[in-house]
């Protein structure tokens, strides 16, 4: 039995993701393999990418696929791979050799496994309808495999969409490819989240469409927004998966750093399948302490109804990790879960950020684009920092929960629209309705439910818990053996304030990872904050904390931010948040 024969076997052994590069030159493909690759796929995409342009150039007709592939496998792959398995993509209705012929001419060069590619997949509309009925489409490609399967090839069906995954499915391929769109890098935090939320419904979609067929095949991830070896962690922690098969990402340059360090990353990523990560979490949220047991329980108890809810915690808590929990437990889990940062939307363009806007519907609207209502339809939507939204916001969007519609930017026909609304914020929207600076019809509207996340500082007990977490995180990051930290550095870390909780205790770990070389931190630069003398009063806002913490320390700003565990420089706003008040 090949080795690529008896890994789709054994699928549900592996110990970590199964990796799989897609090269484009011998240089890409050497690295790869030193690098402990577990596949090399060779399609004539590569070719096009080593030379500087995109893989869509693979569609078009600048020469004969096929051989553009078998060349790519002659002078740059087939030198390099040693015993690694190598998968060949062929063309299904190649022009000028016919397939069991091209079949061959592969089998003989050392090539274990086909999958389709050029794959029709890439093509839709009238142009595709035309192709199916000249017999030069999805038909074509089964046919290939299947003869390729005849010929003693491990068959990969290279889908596009769900449809197509389920005939692959059918036609009993060994392994899938799921393609979930072109790799893209993206600058934006959220916008970059909100795509792979899409990316991952889009195979959670494709997978389970096939598995409600009967079949379960070897899966692999393709394309879409995975850059980084966190991104596709998400995929693995919502979807089971084999691995991921990545061309464009691997490729950067310098090529030999890159590859190795993305492939290695990728491979150390904790698999579903093995018992390494055993601390006691919730999804993405880690804790045993009898607080976060409570909230475990209440998000059990909510989730699965079609309410809105407020989080409401401190910066850093994790408010956003609660609501991703709430949507993975509910009947929403396959559909998108998309994230709105409130504080960053301009008020001249919220109607175009929720909404969506329509060609031409403004100067520089070259193209429709969908609002976030609309990307999150039969979904979740999660308004970060709610309290930030301007009155005229506030009334956009108890427009929409109200009607349960939008309409576009340029629009006259409404769309209807159904979203399950959690929101958050850090500050006390109760205070801000009573002072008249939120909506109550609004605030009714969102809290039908109001979960609180504990500070940080009120479960010490799961300090050690999330460090652990957070070591094992940065071991993949850095690619950096981190064991623990000594017991001096636990206590400190325990016993600190952490005005920033979650977010801040990252912080310091990181910064200690990075700039100590020993497996096991020890913390010498970090200086813990004590419990601060003035606490926060009910109904007390930051600006009065302030004014009430600089009176006690006769005006000096260092002692009042010392009595209040933060820094001069958080001071400062909480100083200015009184004066923009006036």
């Amino acid at each position: 039995m090949s080795l690529l024969k008896n890994v789709i076997k054994n699928a549900d052994r592996l110990a970590s993701p199964f990796i799989s590069v897609a090269t484009g030159s011998g240089h890409t493909a050497k690295s790869a393999v030193e690098s402990g690759a577990d596949m090399i796929i060779a399609l004539n995409a590569g070719f096009y990418r080593n030379i500087g342009y995109g893989t869509l150039a693979a569609f078009m007709p600048y020469g004969n696929a096929n051989n553009q592939t078998e060349e790519m496998l002659k002078y740059h792959i087939l030198p390099h791979v040693s015993s690694t398995p190598i998968v060949a993509g062929v063309f299904a209705t190649d022009p000028e050799l016919p397939v069991k012929k091209r079949l061959e001419r592969l089998k003989a060069l050392g090539v274990e496994g086909i999958t389709n590619w050029p794959a029709i997949g890439f093509i839709d509309g009238a142009f595709r309808d035309h192709l199916e009925a000249e017999g030069l489409g999805i038909e074509a490609e089964v046919a290939m495999l299947q003869q390729a399967g005849e010929m003693g090839f491990v068959t990969f069906g290279f889908a596009l969409s769900a449809e197509d995954a389920c005939t692959f499915a059918k036609s009993n391929v060994d392994a899938l490819i799921l393609n979930v769109g072109l790799t893209f890098e993206m600058d934006d935090a959220i916008e970059k989240r909100n795509q792979l939320q899409l990316s991952i419904t889009k195979a959670k979609e494709m997978l389970t469409m096939v598995h409600d067929t009967g079949h379960k095949p070897f899966s692999l991830l393709y394309g879409g927004y995975v850059t980084k070896p966190e991104d596709f962690d998400e995929f693995l922690k919502q979807i089971p998966l084999h691995g991921y098969a990545g061309g464009s990402v691997f490729e950067r340059f310098p090529v030999e750093q890159a590859i190795n360090a993305q492939v290695k990353s990728f491979k150390n990523i904790p698999f579903p399948n093995t018992n390494a990560n055993t601390l006691p979490r919730f999804g993405n949220l880690v804790g045993s302490s009898a607080p976060m047991k409570n909230l475990f329980t209440l998000i059990q108890k909510i989730a699965p109804y079609n309410v809105n809810v407020c989080i409401d915690g401190e910066s850093g808590t994790g408010k956003e990790l609660v609501a991703n929990q709430i949507h993975l437990l509910s009947p929403r889990k396959s559909h998108p879960f998309i994230t709105v940062n409130c504080g960053a939307i301009p008020d001249t363009l919220v109607e175009s950020e929720f909404f969506g806007y329509e060609k031409g519907a403004f100067t520089g609207a070259a193209m429709r684009r969908q609002g976030k209502f609309e990307l999150a339809n039969k979904g979740t939507l999660f308004l970060d920092e709610i309290a930030d939204l301007s009155p005229h916001a506030q009334a956009a969007l108890l427009r929409v929960i109200q009607q349960g519609e939008i309409v576009t930017l340029g629009g006259q026909k409404p769309t209807p629209v159904d979203v399950r609304i959690l929101c958050a914020s850090n500050q006390n929207l109760e205070k801000l309705v009573e002072e008249g600076k939120f909506r109550v019809d609004l605030y009714f509207r969102l809290s039908t439910i109001i979960i609180k996340i504990p500070p940080l500082r009120e479960r010490s007990g799961d300090v050690p818990l999330l460090v652990s977490n957070i070591l094992a995180k940065l071991s993949i990051k850095f690619d950096k053996k981190l064991i623990g930290v000594t017991n001096s550095f636990m206590d400190r870390l325990k016993n600190n304030h952490w005005t920033g909780n979650v977010r801040e205790l990252e912080q310091v770990i990181t910064r200690h990872a990075l700039i100590e070389d020993a497996p096991i931190l020890e913390g010498k630069a970090f200086k813990h904050a004590d419990k601060p003398a003035i606490t926060q009063s009910y109904n007390e806002n930051n600006h009065e904390r302030a004014v009430r913490a600089m009176r006690e320390a006769g005006g000096n700003k260092s002692k009042a931010a010392n009595l209040l565990g933060i820094s001069r420089k958080t001071l400062y706003v909480w100083i200015k948040e009184g004066d923009e008040q006036l």
